[in-house]
């Protein structure tokens, strides 16, 4: 009778479970990689779709970053004597004074008496928390803005939003109506640079007819080609219209092809400003009319 397997037949099964193994195990992995990939392709879609209808019932679209210090009645009346911007007021945001914020984003509030944030400001009582974070940066532990945590995807301040202190032509976020093809815009991407997801997207060239800011052209603006691995790699942004396409190619500042952060794989995902902007504004893309 036989008392036990020889040794060739447990190197035998010891190397088809190897074998299987290495079958199964980037098999497992791409199918993770494709689930998180299409739950951000969702959560993207559904940020673009909000912003629409906002910008549509205000009129303008959501402010990037308001800073609460300065951001008082003479900063709403001085740039335009008649600009009048929807849910301008601090009462409609919960408070009497801009200043009982100690920081007011696109994604998020914080009361400067009290230590932690509110998510999903941007839509007033339209509430987005559930779709802010990339599934991707659930772990991270990036603290991009003031101990906000919900990160992952950047908002087009470029062009739609405005980043209060930055310096430029317009003092105010864009008319929806500025918007001609919404389509071709993008609103909401993965945000990334050299110290990790970031909040706020740029354009790969100064435009000192439309936004005389310094802050137009930085790493800090880029995004993440986060999702997947290789010649897959890639990352999603959200058009103004909902739709969600993956970009595959990095350009660094100024259009040339590569990576601003090959480390982070952080890269604008245009050779020029047209698809960030509304058309008639920016340098127009390679492949747009002149």
């Amino acid at each position: 009778m036989r008392q036990g397997f020889t040794v060739f037949e447990m190197m035998f099964v010891a190397g088809m479970i190897l074998l299987l193994a290495a079958i199964l195990v980037p098999t497992v992995k791409n199918a993770r990689e494709d689930a998180l990939d299409a739950e951000c392709r969702s959560n993207l879609r559904q940020l673009a779709l909000l912003c629409f209808d906002y910008s549509q019932s205000e009129g303008y679209f959501p402010w990037g970053m308001i800073e609460p210090s300065t951001h008082d009645e003479t900063y709403c009346t001085g740039a335009s004597a008649n600009f009048l911007y929807p849910r301008e007021r601090p009462d409609l945001h919960g408070v009497a004074s801009w200043r009982e914020y100690a920081s007011f984003c696109w994604d998020f509030r914080r009361l400067a008496s009290a230590r932690g944030w509110q998510c999903g400001e941007m839509f007033g009582t339209w509430r987005a928390d559930s779709v802010m974070c990339c599934p991707k940066c659930v772990q991270e532990q990036s603290d991009n803005w003031d101990g906000n945590r919900m990160t992952g995807y950047n908002y087009n301040v470029c062009f739609l939003g405005r980043v209060e202190n930055d310096r430029g032509a317009r003092m105010y976020p864009t008319r929806f109506d500025a918007v001609l093809h919404p389509e071709r815009v993008v609103v909401f991407g993965d945000g990334g640079y050299s110290g990790g997801p970031n909040k706020f997207m740029r354009a790969p060239f100064q435009d000192k007819l439309y936004d005389n800011s310094s802050a137009s052209l930085r790493k800090a603006g880029t995004q993440a080609f986060r999702h997947c691995f290789g010649a897959k790699r890639h990352c999603n942004m959200a058009f103004l219209d909902g739709h969600v396409e993956a970009f595959h190619q990095p350009y660094m500042a100024g259009g040339k092809p590569g990576w601003v952060d090959k480390r982070t794989h952080s890269a604008f995902i245009s050779s020029g400003n047209g698809i960030y902007g509304p058309r008639g504004f920016g340098i127009a893309d390679d492949d747009e009319p002149r």
